[in-house]
């Protein structure tokens, strides 16, 4: 776990609870490590609470009831507290008073990032998520390395570091040689010679038909396997009519890339894959000669990487297949060299399947054994689970293949058609707005449905539950984003000031709200998502349940409703923030 803020302008909520909890206790002679405040695992009882005065009795040889007495006694004269109270055995009990409370509200709608505090110590962050192959359909399985990745870059540049993130294309070796061999057998070499003929012939179509199929033919056919094996040597010579066919691949797959990508709401700041290290890895290796850390084993050049104390131990990390062949263990090494050479990062994430878990293993101790880059740059594999079918294994078709990312995507958004159109009932509206509403809420529940588990987790594919408007869903937080904005749109300022809580309903809104940074910070800390879908979604109940119990419209106590309405305006700005994190759209109507 990383910490992304470590030095402070201005403290949360808590953190001023904390700070008072502290003094009170320093003042009757404890240390105030002690004095930490958390929220109140008994809400029934208190609001916040804190229980440094039982490992304190350990230290100063006095029971914690008393050490948790004398610092209610010192905190019930100060008027942020409108409770302080030690339970036995030594739990101090603390609620805060309303007007404390709406101040604090009150200035978070003045400050930027809602009083948010960027970190004072940004870093320079590199996220490699993506992972597609170029003249390949992306499927289901690229799903959640999007989505996470995009929802991880978002939280972090929110947190005020410089986060990159980078597609990682799987653009070279021998995949490319048979996609070229593919294109080369069904429109002969003479008839791509030109651009004009080239893209003529190249198309995404061509593309998605040609690598299975030339695939399979090279694994049954060893002489087709050998003349694959050539054209793709000859490629990595890096010019000729084999690296002008690739430069047409790529650029044909790279467009379909962005635009399945960008139906996701994901973006890259970089399009580099394996092959921008076909210019580092000779190097590369031969550094690794040079200093005794590579060696022949069977035919390939490896590096020993595994230790004593690993158990299992590690596989050898192989830099050169026997035929002289780079994998893309070498290119994932070199491309760490390049990136360190153009954006000198401080750290790396890879948002990468859970079952590639040992290659980052070994990736990450050949880097350290290898001497090749600087100390201080943390690596971390962010790994995830698979989306998987009600048979509890990897999303697949009803034939049994793997389904394309376009193809559900559309399954989702035709789902979440018939849902928004049951659910529009007033109102004239025309099929193409129809038709992004449904692409909205389409995507958002596939996002939200993914993101609210923890990304390590494997989670069940179920249609029905993710298009629902009711529940733990990303629709229900949709439509309770809409429900707000339509009765702001009623409204003539919502620029009111907000008074103190007019009941419990509010109160605990009130509170809600101070926490938010928290669920920012944990989802950053730990690349995980999910404490933030928790949290928006929580924010959606309290929000529903808050303008079913306040009439906002219909209020006649003019000085209440501008209140009320100043409070939806807040926790609405603030759940699209928190949504956007996710890279959730709000459609305009549902």
């Amino acid at each position: 776990m990383i910490t992304y803020r470590t030095e402070k302008n201005h403290m949360t909520f808590r953190e001023q609870l904390t700070q008072k909890v502290k003094n009170a206790f320093t003042a009757l002679g404890y240390d105030e490590k002690f004095g930490t405040v958390t929220v109140s695992n008994r809400p029934d009882l208190c609001q916040y609470q804190c229980n440094g005065a039982l490992p304190a009795a350990k230290v100063y040889k006095k029971k914690p009831l008393d050490i948790a007495s004398e610092v209610a006694e010192i905190l019930k004269k100060d008027s942020m507290f409108s409770k302080a109270e030690a339970c036995p055995p030594g739990f101090l009990n603390l609620s805060v008073s309303d007007e404390a409370l709406t101040d604090f509200v009150r200035g978070m709608t003045n400050k930027e990032k809602f009083g948010f505090e960027e970190t004072k110590t940004p870093k320079t962050i590199v996220i490699d998520y993506g992972g597609a192959n170029v003249a390949k359909s992306l499927h289901v399985g690229h799903l959640r390395s999007a989505i996470i990745g995009e929802t991880v870059k978002r939280i972090l540049r929110y947190c005020g570091n410089t986060v990159i993130g980078d597609v990682h294309l799987g653009d070279w070796g021998l995949q490319m040689g048979i996609v070229i061999s593919g294109i080369i057998e069904q429109f002969g070499i003479e008839n791509l010679k030109t651009e004009e003929d080239r893209a003529k012939h190249i198309t995404i179509s061509v593309l998605e038909k040609t690598y299975p199929a030339k695939s399979k033919e090279a694994k049954e056919n060893e002489e087709v396997m050998a003349e694959c094996k050539r054209v793709t040597f000859e490629l990595q010579k890096g010019e000729g009519i084999y690296f002008d066919i690739w430069q047409k691949v790529l650029e044909v797959s790279k467009a379909d890339l962005k635009r399945n990508y960008g139906r996701l709401g994901v973006t890259f700041d970089l399009w580099k894959g394996e092959s921008d290290t076909r210019n580092v890895t000779g190097k590369m290796i031969e550094d690794l000669k040079a200093k005794g850390l590579a060696h022949t084993d069977d035919g390939a050049l490896v590096m020993d990487i595994t230790r004593e104390e690993d158990n299992p131990p590690l596989p050898p990390f192989i830099l050169e297949k026997s035929d002289g062949a780079v994998l893309y263990s070498t290119t994932d090494l070199a491309t760490i060299l390049l990136r360190e050479k153009e954006i000198n990062p401080d750290e790396i994430i890879y948002v990468v399947d859970n079952r590639q878990g040992t290659h980052f293993k070994q990736l990450f101790r050949a880097v350290e054994i290898s001497g090749l880059m600087k100390e201080n740059l943390k690596l971390f594999f962010a790994g995830f689970g698979t989306m998987n079918g009600s048979d509890g294994k990897p999303y697949k078709t009803r034939e049994g293949g793997v389904m394309r990312l376009e193809d559900l995507l559309n399954t989702l958004e035709s789902e979440a058609y018939k849902k928004v159109e049951a659910a529009i009932t007033s109102g004239e509206i025309t099929d193409d707005e129809m038709k992004e509403i449904a692409r909205k809420v389409g995507i958002g529940a596939l996002k939200f449905a993914d993101l609210s588990n923890h990304r390590s987790k494997d989670y069940v594919f179920d249609i029905d539950k993710f298009c629902s408007f009711e529940g733990k869903t990303g629709p229900y937080i949709q439509y309770s984003a809409v429900r707000i904005a339509s009765i702001l749109n009623k409204t003539d300022s919502t620029d009111g000031v907000i008074l103190p809580p007019e009941g419990d309903i509010q109160r605990e809104l009130f509170l809600f709200l101070t926490e938010f940074p928290y669920a920012v910070l944990q989802s950053a800390e730990d690349f995980a998502p999910n404490t933030l879908a928790e949290y928006i979604y929580q924010l959606a109940v309290l929000l529903n349940r808050y303008y079913h119990e306040y009439k906002v419209l219909s209020e006649t106590d003019e000085e209440k409703k501008a209140s009320r309405i100043a409070t939806l305006s807040f926790a609405s700005k603030l759940l699209s923030q928190l949504l956007d994190l996710l890279g959730i759209e709000i459609p305009e109507r549902m």
